[in-house]
């Protein structure tokens, strides 16, 4: 049996995005579901192969998992998110589950994911080097070098823990002042509550926006100071890959249109040549789809990135 659709799961903290695809990346089916992670591992991972199933995975599976994972076995260390997703051998089991084989299970980081889908159908579509930066409760990272994703030993692309500030917050990580204890959407609530921004909806991202948007004071200058430290943040990335097109996703990248003049001084000043003013940055475009699109990519013939 010829098989023309593939299918793709990006597992969330508390929902499955999933959805199917023809060869040429259409889009043939979406679903979103709760697979009652409260009731443990066994039974979420049970929900989650009868739904890949029913969206038609006979023969191949590609997931997208936040967390640390070791990529050549689809083994999730840890993801703090998801209960009961330590040690967990998640590519074994949905094979298992599925009836195939475990290699035909394959399992990426998220934000990875995320990188995929954007290069390949979304706001990277076609580009050869781009930094996918997901800006969320985290800020999360998937790196494209020469048209494929590059993880290194596997944690290639966190540009989350960048620390920007070596005395900056205490980030979960265990360090200080990482990129995404400044730049995240978690962080910019946290920097405009303390700064009593905006006064009647404390910690209200959209209306911070919103104002800065129209005029000239404290929200804009907030939302430019955590601009700059986003770009901060990317100067390295900058300086080693000589990457220019960064590709925002996550609910706070609604925000880049206020943080890009930040964005561009900050990448100024930490990296070489005066590279901030020729920065490709943009928001992607596939929205929520982006993890599961990607997860599905690989698992497409002739578009393993």
């Amino acid at each position: 049996m010829n098989q023309d659709r593939w299918v793709g799961i990006d597992i969330g903290g508390t929902s499955v995005k999933a959805g199917a695809l023809g060869a040429d990346g259409s889009t043939i089916e979406e679903a979103n579901f709760d697979p009652e992670f409260a009731r443990g591992p066994s039974h979420a991972l049970d929900a989650i192969a009868r739904e890949a199933r029913r969206l038609g995975a006979q023969e191949t599976l590609g997931v997208g998992v936040p967390g640390l994972l070791r990529r050549q076995d689809g083994y999730v260390l840890s993801s703090p998110n998801i209960k009961g997703f330590k040690d967990l051998p998640l590519r074994d089991e949905l094979a298992r589950r599925l009836g195939i084989a475990p290699s035909k299970v394959i399992v990426e980081n998220d934000a990875n994911a995320a990188a995929l889908g954007e290069q390949w159908l979304g706001a990277g579509r076609g580009a050869g080097d781009l930094l996918m930066v997901t800006l969320g409760t985290g800020i999360g990272g998937g790196l494209i070098l020469d048209g494929k994703l590059y993880a290194g030993a596997g944690l290639g692309g966190e540009v989350g823990h960048v620390v920007v500030d070596p005395l900056g917050p205490a980030c979960g990580c265990g360090s200080r002042g990482c990129l995404e204890t400044l730049a995240s959407a978690t962080a910019a609530r946290r920097r405009s509550l303390a700064a009593s921004l905006p006064t009647e909806k404390p910690g209200d991202l959209k209306l911070l926006c919103d104002r800065a948007r129209s005029g000239h004071g404290p929200e804009k200058q907030l939302l430019f100071e955590i601009g700059r430290d986003l770009g901060r943040g990317l100067g390295p990335v900058i300086c080693l890959l000589d990457v220019n097109l960064f590709v925002f996703g996550g609910g706070f990248s609604a925000a880049l249109d206020t943080l890009e003049g930040g964005i561009r001084v900050g990448a100024d000043e930490r990296s070489y040549g005066g590279r901030g003013a020729h920065l490709q940055l943009v928001r992607a475009t596939l929205g929520p789809a982006a993890g599961w699109i990607g997860a599905a990519r690989p698992t497409v013939p002739g578009q393993r990135a």
